[in-house]
């Protein structure tokens, strides 16, 4: 097993739950979806930092596959995201319903039963979506290709291609924005709310005007889950006032225009490049595989919240925290629960180092010396490299000064100027990527990734997968990120 060929897909900071339960479904519900599945994943986990690992000849395998069919058929993509809108309300209505109530008077058999149920429905919806990053790299190549060939220059090429993959409409964070600029341009139109608003709480605002209240509670109805991912906290209602306050203060029609004028000037300039209607059609599979994926986060993210309550009833029987849940399986739960086993020495085992080895047959978890065996070879990191090689996914060169950006919490430390370094750049991260020179992330498998859509969207350069940056390089490096090639420069 450690002699495989693996590879490392991804790195990112993330809980195993829901994520070994993302492998699985690869392993088999997959090849029901895309006609191919993987036969062996690796996570290795040190506290929250995760590592996946795929076997290099499977995971191409696949990916030449699912290529071909899209070849065959560039509404593959399309056809996914039209099943996910159809079937995901179910999903996301049963587990909100499992977990409404007081979980205290469910008895320990019907709490397995919600888990296992949304164990079976999670992992038929990441089915449905996995295909993208499955063969995100190798499309991306196969249309640069094209387009470096037609047009002869890389930096051409490369901007082209960014602008054919900018997908406003795929921007969840964009579209929030959008909204909310809406709201605030319908407040500053009505001097009482306008008032109310300026020196409001969430109970005046309930007590003075029913009507603007419920404006913004349905706004954050929406866009609550934005900032959750795998392990963040929702958005709050005062949050979203916070947010509109904001859009008050700096003018909301005139920034409402600027959106509209700049992606009017997109359209344009991507009427103008010539494509060949070969090639066109997949051009578009790509763009609804960026659809495909912000409507996966919109999903698992509600999802989540809402099985929360569950987990945090499972945790509280077995006496365990919350986070130490994360690390249990389906057969753990049952065995706590029905067996009364204790779970707090493994779990704490798990967390501080192990290594899942997942198949069509389940997950088994290693841990111990073993682990540590695997994690020598795949997940230590050199000391010092001047240059680190990722995936481009916005083009442009900039210098700054590298920010290390691991949490919310620190992107108030970004200036104007500063390259930000994190290992995944989530939504919220965004009032720190506006004011960066560049954007450089641990993970990310290319053009469709967060981190790339965010960095597009605020026009700077990007590097995705480069795996070991926040690991390297440290605040106040001067660093060079050219987002054409990928590259990583330590300047000093």
């Amino acid at each position: 097993m450690i002699m495989d060929k693996w590879f490392q897909f991804s790195k990112r900071s993330q809980s195993p739950f829901p994520n070994y339960l993302s492998m699985e479904s690869t392993t088999l519900e997959m090849k029901r979806v895309a006609g191919c599945n993987y036969q062996k994943i690796m996570i290795i986990l040190q506290n929250n930092d995760y590592w996946l690992y795929f076997l290099e000849n499977d995971f191409q395998k696949a990916a030449k596959k699912i290529l071909k069919k899209i070849k065959r058929n560039p509404t593959f993509f399309h056809a996914l995201i039209t099943w996910q809108k159809k079937c995901s309300p179910s999903f996301l209505k049963n587990t909100k319903k499992n977990a409404s109530g007081d979980l205290r008077l469910v008895n320990n058999k019907m709490l397995i039963k919600f888990y296992k149920q949304y164990e079976k429905e999670y992992k038929i919806i990441y089915s449905h979506y996995f295909p993208i990053l499955s063969v995100e790299k190798y499309l991306t190549e196969y249309l640069t290709e094209y387009l470096l060939k037609e047009y002869k220059d890389q930096k051409i090429a490369s901007d082209y291609f960014n602008k054919l993959l900018t997908v406003p409409s795929a921007m969840v964070n964009l579209k929030e924005k959008i909204e909310a600029l809406k709201l605030a341009a319908i407040i500053i139109q009505n001097k009482k709310w306008l008032k109310i608003f300026k020196s409001l709480n969430t109970d005046q605002l309930l007590r003075l005007d029913l009507k603007l209240y419920r404006l913004i509670k349905n706004h954050a109805k929406r866009w609550f889950w934005l900032t959750r991912g795998y392990d963040g906290e929702i958005l709050t209602f005062n949050d979203f006032i916070n947010r509109i306050k904001k859009h008050i203060e700096d003018s909301p029609v005139k920034a409402l225009q600027a959106i509209q004028e700049k992606n009017n000037q997109l359209k344009e300039e991507v009427k103008k490049i010539k494509i060949d209607k070969k090639y066109k059609p997949l051009f578009q599979a790509m763009r609804d595989g960026m659809h495909l994926k912000e409507l996966r986060k919109s999903i698992v993210s509600q999802s989540l919240h809402w099985f929360d309550p569950i987990l945090k009833e499972i945790a509280r029987r077995g006496g365990i925290s919350h986070h130490q849940a994360k690390f249990l399986r389906a057969s753990d739960v049952r065995e706590m629960l029905l067996k009364d086993k204790d779970f707090t020495y493994i779990l704490n085992e798990r967390i501080k180092l192990s290594m899942y080895l997942i198949t069509k047959e389940g997950t088994k978890i290693i841990v111990g010396k073993q682990a540590e065996n695997y994690f020598k070879k795949f997940c230590q990191t050199p000391n010092e490299l001047k240059e680190i090689k990722g995936l481009a996914a916005s083009p442009g060169v900039a210098r700054g000064k590298a920010k290390i950006v691991l949490s919310l919490s620190e992107a108030n430390k970004v200036k104007k100027g500063d390259v930000v370094i994190t290992v995944n750049a989530e939504p919220s991260f965004s009032t720190a990527i506006i004011k960066a020179a560049a954007l450089i992330a641990d993970s990310g498998t290319g053009i469709t990734s967060h981190p790339a859509t965010l960095a597009r969207e605020a026009g700077i350069p990007c590097v995705v997968d480069a795996k070991i940056a926040t690991k390297i390089l440290i605040d106040g490096d001067l660093i060079e990120v050219d987002g054409y090639k990928g590259i990583i420069r330590k300047i000093c």
